[in-house]
């Protein structure tokens, strides 16, 4: 596989309604957003009944499918950033998890209390994991002025710089291609080796089969130039997603019926870099059943996917598709409406 030289610009992922709440939307489509723990969760539901994928009885809902197809694992990030386990509900358990996700993390769950832990048979299993990491550019960004968003008529808050300045990131910021106006990629560096990659696109493809499209459009080729110019918007993600759609429905080739299934996601991206924290736990039970020459602008105030990938791995630990203003920081200056 060749090696990728990515350039990316990282999002300030900021909380709009302050600093302890966020702003959530409904983003409930798995092809919308890719969340590390709730994949390690699903795999491990996968192991447990000894099944390459999980189908219910009747019509599989589109997220199990996109669930399925995803070949992302432990190894494609390090043991520090994530804790998870598979074992029989009991109060004890619960205990378990809170004490050792915060011995690791310093962190209390936001999922745990949704669960009944009142076990109600025999096999009656938690599949819970928890995923961490903050990164940081090795230089910050500017604040550019602010601007609207896919012809918002609201401005939103950017980040990034302009041609005058593009000689300061060359060693930060590397374009991986720009094909047209509406089809580009650039990747930022970060201090730990984690890249951060925007790609400009409209495809409603799921948004972690879209990165094959970045590996097949990239080239060495291409490098910063001093009239190039980068604009990203703040974002700020907050949200809780309950998979309904896979709730009360017995697993295939087992006895096993998903009662709850809940991915919890922050991810704050900022001119100095980005954090995320994505919790997930899933409930089984067992029932009694069966342009060249001119400066290129990598503006991504257009619809767009970001993907995050570790040092030295193959496969993105975490991507987002960001369509529309759910997620923009407003520019609380600006009074338009």
């Amino acid at each position: 596989m060749k090696r990728l030289f990515f350039c990316v610009v990282i999002f300030i992922l900021l909380f709009i309604f302050g600093q302890n709440s966020c702003q959530c939307a409904n983003l409930s489509k798995r092809q919308d957003i890719f969340t590390p723990s709730f994949q390690l969760v699903w795999s491990d539901l996968k192991d447990l009944i000894s099944t390459k994928k999980i189908n219910f009885t009747g019509i599989d809902p589109q997220v199990v499918r996109v669930l399925n197809s995803n070949n992302f694992g432990i190894s494609d990030v390090d043991n520090d950033c994530f804790y998870k386990i598979v074992a029989k509900k009991s109060f004890e358990l619960k205990a378990k998890i809170m004490r050792e996700i915060y011995d690791k993390f310093n962190e209390t769950s936001n999922v745990l209390s949704e669960i009944d832990w009142t076990p109600k048979g025999y096999n009656d299993y938690i599949l819970y994991s928890l995923f961490k990491k903050d990164v940081e550019f090795t230089k910050e960004f500017k604040i550019l002025s602010s601007a609207p968003f896919n012809k918002s008529k609201q401005k939103y808050k950017l980040f990034g710089f302009y041609s005058s300045e593009a000689s300061e990131y060359k060693n930060q910021v590397r374009p991986l291609f720009y094909n047209y106006d509406w089809d580009y990629a650039v990747s930022i560096d970060t201090i730990n080796g984690d890249r951060i990659i925007l790609f400009r696109t409209d495809s409603k493809q799921n948004v972690y089969d879209l990165y094959s499209q970045v590996l097949k459009k990239s080239t060495k080729e291409h490098s910063l130039g001093d009239s190039d110019k980068l604009i990203i918007p703040f974002i700020s993600l907050c949200e809780k997603i309950e998979y309904k759609q896979i709730a009360d429905r017995r697993i295939n080739n087992s006895r096993l019926v998903i009662s709850k299934a809940i991915d919890d996601v922050q991810f704050n991206l900022d001119n100095k870099g980005a954090k995320l924290r994505n919790e997930s736990v899933i409930n089984a039970v067992e029932m009694s059943l069966p342009i060249p020459g001119r400066g290129k602008s990598y503006d991504f105030t257009k619809p767009f996917i970001l993907f995050m990938i570790e040092n030295g791995k193959s496969n993105p630990y975490f991507a987002l598709r960001v369509s529309n203003t759910d997620y923009l920081v407003r520019d609380a200056s600006d009074s338009s409406n």
